[in-house]
């Protein structure tokens, strides 16, 4: 049975586009590769086909752009397309990333056949716990108030723009997050709502929870970011990534499979546009 990559965009163009899906078609993945757009221009959506993807337009104009009117955020919506997608669909493994700060490094089926084990999804840490980490934290109380919000706070990260899994567990768990999230006070309540779930049983037993030095996804925003991590590095859980040879890589040197928000960092992100970017 196949593995899957799939990822929703809205408005972004080639350029925006080019290094996500150049660095999975170098990392040697195998499976299927789905691109879901919901607004972009039709040269676009082109170069998407002609690098090996499926690319799902939700619906088109008589140019042949692609258009989708929504009130709902991407980031949420983009949940219920996993869900609706996968529910017809039958493959092993599925991985879900956030596309435009987003570069595989190597095979993302390789670590899941090694370390996923008997669980069905896999969870990346930040690397901080809620309350020492400001835009999270100002997201989890404009999401949830009172006793959720002081229960949670305490809690480490996990990031929601890379996710991964069986294929049923991630066509259900896209499902819950999106009817959860919809109906929260604010348009990106997506992750917050995600560290709820995921705090929970039947979760904690049936996941895995993975930090930046297991080397499956380096969370550079909280880890690497210059201009943050000056003040967040008394509060990290774990050391930060390095950078060794071109790549992403943790303190030990173990290359991360993905790399996302690597953007943050200025000089990591030339590199890895120069690598990815042609």
């Amino acid at each position: 049975m196949k593995d899957l990559i799939i990822s929703c965009s809205d408005k972004y163009t080639w350029t925006q586009l080019k290094c996500w899906v150049n660095s999975i078609n170098a990392s040697g993945f195998a499976g299927d590769k789905v691109l879901i757009v919901m607004n972009c221009d039709a040269e676009t959506a082109a170069r998407v086909r002609d690098a090996g993807f499926e690319l799902v337009c939700l619906t088109k104009d008589g140019d042949g752009n692609c258009t989708h009117t929504s009130d709902i955020a991407v980031v949420v919506e983009r949940f219920a397309l996993y869900h609706q997608f996968l529910s017809s669909k039958q493959y092993r493994y599925v991985i879900t990333t956030d596309v435009k700060d987003v570069v595989f490094q190597r095979n993302p089926s390789e670590y899941l056949e090694r370390y996923l084990g008997d669980k069905n999804l896999i969870f990346s840490s930040e690397s901080l716990c809620y309350k020492d980490e400001s835009w999270g934290n100002a997201n989890l109380a404009s999401t949830f108030c009172g006793y959720v919000y002081e229960h949670m706070k305490q809690k480490e990260i996990f990031n929601a723009g890379v996710l991964a899994g069986r294929s049923h567990a991630i066509r259900d768990l896209s499902l819950l997050l999106f009817s959860g999230a919809m109906d929260r006070r604010i348009h990106n309540s997506d992750q917050a709502y995600l560290n709820l779930l995921i705090s929970m049983s039947p979760f904690q037993e049936t996941s895995l929870f993975v930090r930046s030095e297991d080397g499956w996804a380096a969370q550079l925003g909280t880890t690497a970011d210059p201009s943050k991590i000056e003040s967040f590095r008394p509060v990290l859980l774990e050391p930060s990534p390095k950078f060794e040879n071109g790549q992403v890589v943790t303190s030990q040197g173990l290359p991360f499979t993905i790399v996302h928000q690597y953007d943050r960092v200025p000089e990591w992100k030339a590199t890895l546009e120069a690598r990815f970017g042609s």
